[in-house]
């Protein structure tokens, strides 16, 4: 299904790409070592060479052990259209009504544009399986289906597009997406900042001078 974000600003990116490997934990010392790893998580880029990076509630026990994520096309720039490919493994399998959280706000510039750190957002939720497509098991044979239908690698796909109607001034955009099962448990969650700016340079001439009129992509 495509990705389109409404709501003031929100309706704008999706998820998409993994193919390294990430171990889960399986010593006798398991809850100390997943503290460890919980923490050498937090803010880490996800390999693939996207903005993409874990957030900071991401935990090795996630439903769905990311390895990397895919852009199909960067950089990315208002009224474009795009495809994420997240590589991973699922943990476990989930049941139908999981959600995908979508919060947009002004991550780390919020000075800039004049409001308090972490301040302001912007939340959208939707089905898990109406935004994403999973397959299973990688490679040759092509097994499409959402809920997942087992455990084991897998290749989870959204796409997204920039919609001038809503998301229109260019700038640094922060978006966060976290994907939860119907009784709350996580599958995944990612947060990227980024500048968004049109392909055309005289669209964004346009528009109120500022710091963010010179921010470049990814960020």
């Amino acid at each position: 299904m495509r990705f389109s974000l409404w709501e003031g600003g929100l309706r704008a990116l999706s998820l998409s790409g993994l193919r390294n490997t990430q171990k889960t934990l399986t010593s006798s010392n398991r809850n100390s070592n997943s503290n460890s790893n919980r923490l050498s998580m937090i803010g880490k880029e996800v390999p693939g060479g996207t903005p993409f990076r874990f957030c900071h509630v991401s935990s090795p026990t996630d439903l769905f052990n990311i390895t990397s994520v895919e852009l199909t096309r960067q950089p990315v720039y208002i009224d474009d259209e795009f495809t994420v490919n997240i590589y991973g493994n699922f943990l476990d399998t989930f049941g139908e009504n999981a959600t995908l959280s979508v919060r947009e706000d002004c991550g780390s510039h919020c000075e800039e544009y004049g409001h308090p750190p972490g301040s302001g957002g912007t939340i959208i939720k939707e089905d898990f399986c109406l935004m994403s497509e999973i397959m299973q098991p990688l490679g040759s044979k092509r097994n499409v289906t959402c809920p997942p239908p087992e455990k084991g690698w897998a290749l989870v796909t959204s796409w997204g597009y920039i919609w001038p109607l809503f998301l229109n001034v260019p700038g640094w955009y922060n978006f966060t997406f976290d994907a939860k099962t119907v009784d709350g448990k996580r599958i995944y969650c990612l947060t990227t900042e980024v500048c968004l700016r049109y392909e055309n340079e005289d669209k964004n001439k346009g528009y109120p001078p500022g710091p963010w009129n010179n921010c470049t992509w990814p960020r």
